[in-house]
């Protein structure tokens, strides 16, 4: 079982990751410019 991450933001779209550290550091640059995000992670 694999874990992915989406990230749906205006600046970058909707991002399906498979790793946990990508996924973290968008999450922190996204919060460093300011810009809004909704993420969430499922199995599969």
């Amino acid at each position: 079982m694999r874990t992915y991450y989406e990230i749906s933001s205006e600046a970058t779209g909707k991002v399906l990751l498979k790793r946990r550290k990508i996924a973290k550091a968008l999450r922190l640059w996204l919060s460093e410019q300011g810009v809004s995000y909704k993420y969430i992670f499922f199995a599969g």
